[in-house]
């Protein structure tokens, strides 16, 4: 276990007493036993991917635990709430992102106001979008590393590493605090039920000068009618391409 990993378990302590829970309601939303939820707190034991998701779901913020930074919510998460089914929030997350990248083509002159963290996570959620494989994969070739390499990133062998993009297991505490720590990249991004993270867009989005705010939204707004328009008439064929067919005349103002 690697040393800077007692940060994630000191704050998973810090979350517990904030919320005024004690260890054995925690080892409950956990699904562990109470003598093993001291160890996560203790770092004795790394946190698991199925606990992970077990505190996830009872309103734990991930986000915080990995990166000491919790999941504020922004102005672009009010489109993706205004969506009804999983469906159409993440049609919305899709179009979020590629307006989002819009942006930063647009307002080049800004880039400097932003880490470069910003630009890799919203480079990696594109490319979610876009390929079939394993995000481990898609860090991989944004980072351009081998298996080897971000096996020893993440503090693992070459074998469990293999597993791990082949989605065979999922990642615990630590392989996430580490490629965090190691490559700037959001937890939120290996965890499927986070899919709709929104922190590196809404930092973009606050960088962006008022006029490019209202020229992107104009897309959004479009965008969220026809998601919605979908929702309530079931109506799925060929959305995409008209929201598409929407970009290209909303850019064209």
């Amino acid at each position: 276990m690697g040393r800077d990993y007692s940060e994630v378990a000191g704050r998973l302590q810090s979350y517990r007493r904030a919320q005024r829970k004690t260890q054995k309601e925690m080892s409950i939303d956990m699904g562990v036993s109470q003598s093993h939820y001291a160890k996560l707190e203790s770092g004795a034991n790394v946190i698991s991917y199925d606990c992970l998701k077990k505190f996830e779901r009872n309103g734990g913020d991930i986000n915080y635990l990995i990166t000491g930074y919790y999941s504020d919510a922004g102005v672009l998460n009010d489109y993706i709430n205004q969506c009804a089914t999983s469906e159409g929030k993440l049609r919305m997350h899709r179009l979020i992102v590629w307006v989002v990248n819009l942006g930063l083509a647009i307002e080049q002159s800004r880039e400097e106001e932003l880490s470069e963290a910003v630009f890799k996570n919203l480079r990696l959620a594109q490319m979610e979008f876009d390929m079939s494989w394993s995000v481990w994969k898609s860090i991989r070739k944004l980072d351009e590393i081998t298996q080897y390499q971000m096996a020893e990133i993440l503090g693992m062998n070459i074998k469990r590493y293999v597993r791990l993009e082949n989605e065979i297991i999922g990642p615990d505490a630590e392989i996430l605090y580490r490629l965090y720590s190691g490559l700037s990249y959001n937890p939120c991004v290996a965890m499927s039920s986070l899919k709709h993270n929104l922190k590196e867009c809404n930092e973009a989005w606050n960088s962006f000068s008022q006029e490019a705010k209202n020229k992107l939204a104009a897309i959004l707004v479009q965008g969220l009618e026809l998601i919605r328009y979908s929702e309530v008439r079931g109506v799925n064929d060929g959305i995409q391409k008209r929201i598409e067919g929407n970009y290209d005349r909303c850019t064209e103002r």
